[in-house]
């Protein structure tokens, strides 16, 4: 057997320190991309609410219009004049 020398870290393990030091900085970044999508979608989400509100508000209002306009008119009763 041979004698083991303390040489410092060896080439293999700088090299997945090194990769783990570039694994963590691209965690941290997709985490933070993450948070900007979600962000967005819960800012979409409420644009896309208020959207469909606004559709049912103006289908409802659309709809009463298609009511009233196919409701006969009241018939017209001619006006009295005061003379006989």
């Amino acid at each position: 057997m041979g004698v083991l020398a303390a040489c410092g870290p060896s080439k293999e393990l700088r090299q997945v320190r090194a990769e783990a030091s570039s694994l963590r900085t691209e965690t941290d970044s997709l985490r933070a991309e993450v948070r900007v999508l979600r962000a967005e979608n819960k800012t979409l989400k409420a644009k896309a609410s208020d959207l469909e509100d606004s559709l049912a508000e103006v289908s409802r209002e659309r709809d009463e219009l298609k009511l009233a306009a196919e409701r006969p008119p009241p018939p017209v009763t001619p006006k009295k004049t005061g003379r006989k």
